[in-house]
């Protein structure tokens, strides 16, 4: 499955999208029930965009281990000052 993330940065900037595309790449190859990890910057920057997309592949099962996965949970807490929003989907 996938999970799909879109995250508003609370002040815009290549600085602040490289800065939290760091942090997200960085759980590559930590959580080891992750298949893959994928982030992708916006380049428009229009009113309707979100700045980053974080697309994780993981088995459905391991959702909610994810969720509560400690790395996970230390990457959250160091962008969550970052971010004015966010949306997710899943899909399979």
């Amino acid at each position: 499955m996938k999970h799909i993330v879109l995250f508003k940065l609370a002040k815009r900037s290549s600085e602040n999208q490289d800065k939290l595309i760091e942090i997200l790449i960085s759980m590559r190859g930590k959580i080891d029930f992750v298949h893959d990890i994928q982030v992708y910057k916006d380049f428009l920057g229009s009113q309707r965009s979100y700045d980053v997309m974080l697309e994780v592949s993981l088995n459905a099962e391991d959702l909610d281990r994810y969720a509560n996965d400690p790395y996970h949970v230390a990457c959250k807490q160091r962008f969550a000052p970052m971010i004015s929003n966010s949306i997710t989907i899943d899909h399979q």
